[in-house]
């Protein structure tokens, strides 16, 4: 017990002891270590010494931590110049107990921060360590030494560095913020490490070691690499890629490995890259996204095994995978490689190929045959061994399973598609089984299109030889929609080119479909011309086929000699449909033999039908065509026909009368032969012969459009010169019609003259031509009728006399029934413009172009009097020419049952204008000789210009319905009036406008500048008509009347013979002397000014206005003026007789000559008068107020008979300085009675006395008869 507690003690007190030297040791360290600074230069040459190269340290300062002291360098440079590395801080923490105990240094933590690097690549591609001082000599470095250094130093960190790599031609890149940590044992080392990518993403890794001191080699390690999502395309070196040019790498993972003895042992890898770009060499690129893969590896005893598992990646939208790969080694007893295994559950080939052809190296032969074969479908349980230690063909071995596999043709070897089966073999020979549904198989360099079955059953085998590449087909058999077909294949391709490749395939057919069996026609094999190919392609359309085959050996070479190749085909066919040549009408219900050889193509068929038609023994011969000569087909047959069908043919058949006979219809039977000679090239036209004759039939002609019944005659058509026939008959709008057809063509080209006599009745011809109006013609006349059919240059011609033809119209154009004038019609057929001709007896010509039935977008002249009409460039018809004369009222009268024919607004477009001299035109109760008319189209209408000696100017006639008529003239000239002749009564005339409707007058707005009168100027007029349900009405009158205006409103209403006239206004003027001599009156009166208002009417027309017709109300008044005494010539003029005061004044031998000299002075004069037929009567009596007496006058004036029952009333001033002698003289009584008045009563009395007269008689010599005084 005593030895215990003594035991317990002691180790208390070696405990305390030890925590006392413990105390002490780190007291003493943490005050002498911060005494290490002092020591930096000691530190700094022995640090030099340790390393062999040139050290500086920029400062040094200690610490302590724990039981160890912390030595702190910054800003260390290791080595000198260029070479200079600079560490930011350096940090040494001392092993203070292993260093004891070894009796050497030992570092339990170096920690460097801030080393940068620079790691570039020089222009022989090698790599140099920029920052690192150089020793020298350099020496080769010894890992024994380095494992032995390992041991010197526990742990090692560097910290926050960066590393810039300078590849050659490109951009630095740098990794920065490094961190590493080397942990280091007696046995094991652990390496770790972070670190930022270019682009600032992070890398890891981590590296555990169980080193082996004897032999490094032998030491084992675990490795882990993290690789973040980036592009590692921009940062790969170009010598690292080689010829694969990569444009992104997007790709990132973890990697695990183990490593023993100098080899891997195990190893697992996990890939994603969501975006790789790229090609080899010069290839077109490709783009895989979203690669995927999982790999395993392990080693084995005698050999490894590499799994790759869930492979998987997307081309565009289509996704690839996932795969199983498995790769194997196997070795045998003496350590060498006997087996390599690769082995796939299922491939899909459709992607792959693409991304072979941009990624694999492949050499340009393959390349080209992997581009050209395509495969497609699918692979499973491929297998694939190679033997390295074998050297024969047998060295590669491979099988696998198809499913819809699908490869192209390459060379002279078939395409196939959708083959299901197996295939197996080696480098020299395989075999392969198929099965398959859908199936197809194409040799290009015979057949346009693939086979296609539905089951096929086949045996493939192949060799490859040094002699080239053998694939055959002993049996095949095939299930498709021609039938069922059995047959074999033989194809040689050889390596020497100077060989040709060489292929033997039979075909045979039973109980199949022609129309299907078309693809086994070999129309790309030299032996058939394109031409030939093409028809055997297009003329089979229908068809049974009874039994059938098809060979084909020799040659492949495209040059290769025709006696080098041979071919057969023939088909024994029933209710069979053989299209000959296009646009002709196939042979229908045909059965025969099809026989088709090197020589050519036979056809034989005993019955046959075309349309309706039946043919018999009919022969169809293709022969072999010379050379640069394009192949023909010869047919010859007889048939049993019908017009229908043969019109048909002409139209639709490529013979080149389709536009000559577009439109004819037929019935009828037809009986002949047909013979045809039919090239097989585009461009050159068929020979036809057809001989046929037919009785009763019916032709309906479309252009023109002509309908002939009961046709008979015999006929031959060639098509290199036309139809001919002796004798035609024929009923033709219900007469007999005789004629003949010439066949008039040369050269190949085609032409006939129809020639057809006989005589129609006016009104079969009118129907046909589909008139239903009336004409004015009547009989019947006789034709003769030339029919050209020539294609495009078709013509129709009519000649005829019209004897037997009335013309009903006026001058020149009338003619009797008996009379003749030749007259002809001609017109083409065809074209896109139809021309027309038109040669009237002289009297008119007409030429005329338009679409056809579109007359309204036509051209052409009508031309009158005897010249010939040209047609013009422009659009629309223009009438010119000369008329001898022209009656408006003849021509009026005749057109009106006619109007109708006039068409609407469409048919008046075709008229363009008119340019016409008439000599002598009649109307409107005029003659105008000499007269111009041009009428040519303007914005909204059209105008007309009319110029002769009577007048001249321009009609403006609006399209408008309803709008008015402009007539601007700038002249109108009326005869010259006739000298009145003094007391010669005026000669009533009839009415000029007697016979005009004035309902039928359009509006019109009437201007004229100058209406004369012979030389003499009347004036400027202006008018507008509006017409009424009773005739018209002229309003916004402004007529100058040689001074005399008028203005107002005129009316014309009425039928013609019985119409009447009305005028509301009023007549005005200034001085009547002037007006009165203007128009030849005397000017028996003067003024200031004068006004007439009127509300008067008359029967006639406003032209036969006269004051022995008129009816109504007249208000005048006069202002200012003088009835004047006419003397000299004047006096010699015709007195307006209610202007005759100074007559009257005369009759009463009054005497003013000492106030007004010679005549009647006024200041105003004013009456109202109402009257009927002539006979007015003063409503208000006209009174004359002069400056010395009164007139009134009251009564009755007879206008159509110039008389005057009225009575006067004077009314005169009383003065001393009037001489009464006057009055006592001219009235005795009234002047005896004034003088007693006077001298009795002096002033006092009225200084005025009025007198009343009696006035009847003539106006020019009233008797006029005193009454009585006032």
């Amino acid at each position: 017990m005593g030895l215990l507690i003594r035991l317990l003690r002691a180790t208390l007190g070696l405990c305390a002891l030890l925590l006392v030297l413990a105390a002490l040791y780190v007291s003493l360290g943490r005050e002498l270590v911060p005494l290490v600074a002092e020591y930096r230069d000691e530190v700094q040459a022995r640090a030099q010494a340790a390393v062999g190269m040139p050290l500086s340290i920029g400062h040094l300062e200690g610490g302590w931590s724990g039981f160890d002291p912390i030595l702190t360098a910054h800003d260390v440079q290791l080595g000198e110049g260029a070479d200079v590395v600079r560490l930011d801080q350096v940090r040494v923490v001392p092993d203070m107990l292993a260093s004891l105990l070894a009796r050497q240094p030992r570092i339990a933590n170096l920690q460097l921060e801030g080393l940068q690097l620079s790691l570039r690549q020089a222009e022989d591609g090698r790599w140099t360590v920029e920052g690192l001082p150089q020793r020298e000599p350099a020496a080769a470095p010894q890992p024994q030494k380095l494992i032995d250094a390992l041991q010197m130093v526990t742990k090692v960190s560097l910290l926050g560095s960066q590393l810039t790599l300078e590849p050659r031609g490109r951009e630095p890149l740098s990794l920065t913020y490094i961190d590493l940590t080397l942990r280091s044992g007696s046995v094991r080392q652990h390496l770790d490490g972070r670190l930022l990518l270019p682009d600032g993403q992070p890398l890891a890794f981590d590296l555990k070691v169980q080193l082996d001191s004897q032999d490094w080699r032998a030491s084992k390690a675990d490795a882990y690499l993290s690789l973040p999502q980036s592009d590692w395309a921009a940062w790969l070196p170009a010598g690292l890629t080689r010829d694969w040019h990569l444009d992104r790498a997007q790709a990132g993972g973890e990697f695990w490995l183990q490593w023993v003895a100098g080899q891997v042992q195990r190893g697992a890898a996990r890939l994603h890259a969501p975006e790789v770009r790229g090609a080899y060499a010069k290839r077109k690129a490709v783009q895989v996204s979203d690669l995927a893969l999982s790999a395993y590896f392990e080693r084995r005893a005698d050999g490894f095994d590499l799994l790759v598992d869930g492979l998987a990646l997307s081309l565009g939208d289509t996704r690839w995978g996932e795969v199983q790969l498995a790769l194997g080694q196997q070795l045998d007893a003496q350590g060498q490689v006997q087996r390599w295994a690769l082995s796939a559950d299922r491939l899909d080939l459709t992607p792959l190929s693409p991304v072979i052809l941009a990624l694999a190296p492949l050499p340009d032969a393959a390349a080209e045959a992997l581009e050209a074969l395509r495969p497609s479908g699918a692979l499973r349980n491929v297998q694939l061994d190679y033997l390295p230690q074998l050297s024969d063909a047998t060295r590669v071995r491979y099988s696998a399973n198809l499913e819809r596999v699908s490869i192209g043709a390459w060379h002279g070897s078939p395409a196939v598609e959708n083959a299901s089966g197996s295939v197996r073999g080696d480098l020299g020979s395989g075999e392969g089984l198929a099965a398959s549904e859908n199936f197809g198989l194409h040799f290009p360099n015979l057949f346009p299109e693939m086979w296609r079955y539905r089951q096929a059953g086949a045996r493939l085998l192949w060799e490859l030889d040094e002699e080239g590449f053998t694939l055959q087909s002993p049996y095949l058999q095939v299930v498709g929609d021609e039938g069922r077909v059995a047959g074999d294949f033989l194809v040689r391709l050889k390596k020497d080119p100077a060989q040709e490749d060489y292929m033997d395939l039979r075909v045979g057919l039973k109980d199949g479909d022609a129309l299907q069996a078309k693809k086994y026609l070999p129309t790309r094999s030299p032996v058939l011309s394109p031409a030939l190919a093409d028809w055997l392609q297009t003329a089979i359309r229908a068809g049974h086929i009874e039994d059938g085959w098809f060979q084909y050996q020799g040659s492949l070479a495209k040059g290769a000699d025709e006696a080098a190749r041979s071919i057969s085909l023939y088909f024994l066919v029933d209710g069979a449909e053989l299209a000959f040549q296009p646009g002709w009408p196939s042979l229908r219900e045909a059965r025969g033999e099809v026989l088709i050889e090197d020589d050519g193509v036979d056809v034989r068929v005993p019955a046959a039908s075309i349309l309706d038609s039946r043919v018999r023994d009919v022969t169809v011969s293709i022969p072999k065509a010379a050379n640069g000569q394009p192949p023909r087909l010869a047919l010859e047959g007889e048939l049993d026909s019908s017009l229908p069908d043969a019109l048909k043919i002409l139209q639709e058949a490529p013979i080149g009368t389709a536009e000559t006979f577009a439109g004819w219809q037929g019935q009828g039977p037809l009986s002949g032969k047909l013979k045809l000679d039919i090239p097989l090239s585009q461009g050159q036209k068929p020979q036809i012969q057809v001989d046929f004759a037919t009785q009763g039939a019916q032709l309906k002609i479309s252009t023109p459009e002509l309908e002939l019944s009961q046709l008979a005659g015999a006929f031959r058509f060639n098509s290199a010169s036309g139809l001919s026939a002796p004798d035609i008959r024929a009923q033709v709008l219900g007469h007999a019609v005789r004629g003949r057809a010439l066949a008039q063509g040369a050269r190949g080209n085609a032409r006939t003259r129809i020639e057809v006599n006989g005589r129609v009745a006016l009104n079969r011809l009118s129907s046909w031509l589909g008139v239903t109006q009336p004409l004015p013609l009547s009989g019947e006349l006789p034709y003769q009728l030339s029919l050209i059919l020539d294609g495009g240059d078709s013509q129709l011609r009519v000649d005829s006399s019209l004897k037997g033809l009335a013309v009903n119209l006026p001058a020149p154009f009338a003619k009797a029934a008996a009379d003749e004038r030749s007259t002809s019609w001609r017109m083409t057929l065809q074209g896109p413009e139809r021309r027309y001709w038109l040669d009237h007896g002289g009297l008119a010509s007409l030429a005329l172009a338009a679409p056809p039935g579109q007359f309204g977008n036509g051209r052409g002249e009508l031309r009158l009097g005897g010249d010939p009409a040209r047609l013009p460039s422009t659009a629309g018809v223009r009438v010119s020419g000369r008329l001898a004369a022209f009656d408006w009222s003849a021509w009026q009268a005749a057109l009106q049952p006619y109007q109708a024919l006039a068409g609407d607004g469409q048919n008046r477009k075709l008229f363009a204008g008119a340019d016409l001299r008439i000599d002598r035109f009649s109307g409107f109760g005029t003659q105008v000789d000499n007269l111009g008319v041009k009428l040519a189209p303007v914005q909204g209408g059209w105008q007309l210009d009319l110029s002769s000696a009577l007048l001249e100017g321009r009609v403006g006639l609006p399209d408008a319905k309803g709008a008015p008529i402009d007539l601007d003239l700038a002249r109108l000239s009326f005869p010259p009036a006739q000298p009145p002749e003094a007391g010669a009564p005026v000669p009533d005339k009839p009415d000029p406008l007697a016979t005009l409707d004035p309902r039928q007058i359009p509006a019109v707005d009437v201007r004229i500048a100058r209406v004369m009168q012979g030389d003499a100027l009347i004036g400027a007029w202006s008018l507008k008509a509006r017409p009424t349900p009773q005739g018209v009405r002229f309003s916004e009158l402004k007529l100058d009347l040689k001074g005399l205006k008028v203005g107002g409103e005129l009316g014309w209403e009425g039928a013609p013979g019985s119409s009447a006239s009305w005028y509301k206004g009023r007549i005005e003027g200034k001085n009547l002397a002037d007006i009165l001599s203007a128009w030849g009156y005397a000017p028996s009166a003067t003024s200031e000014r004068f006004r007439l208002d009127m509300d008067t009417r008359w029967p006639g027309s406003p032209a036969w206005f006269g004051l022995q017709r008129l009816s109504g109300r007249l208000d005048a008044s006069l202002r200012k003026g003088q009835f004047v005494e006419v003397q000299g010539s004047a006096s010699a003029l015709r007195v307006f007789g209610l202007l005759n005061f100074n007559s009257i004044s005369r009759r009463l031998r009054l005497d003013f000559s000492d106030l007004l000299g010679k005549g009647f002075s006024y200041d105003t004069t004013k009456t109202l008068l109402v009257g009927q037929d002539g006979v007015f009567d003063t409503r208000e009596p006209l009174r004359v107020v002069g400056p010395s007496s009164t007139l009134e006058l009251n009564g009755t004036l007879d206008m159509a008979r110039e008389q005057i029952d009225a009575k006067l009333l004077v009314t005169l001033p009383v003065t001393n300085n009037l001489p009464l002698a006057a009055l006592i003289v001219g009235a005795p009584a009234v002047g005896g009675a004034l003088f007693i008045a006077d001298e009795l009563l002096g002033d006092r009395v009225a200084r005025f006395a009025s007198v009343q007269y009696k006035v009847k008689g003539p106006w020019q010599e009233p008797e006029i008869s005193f009454e009585k005084p006032f």
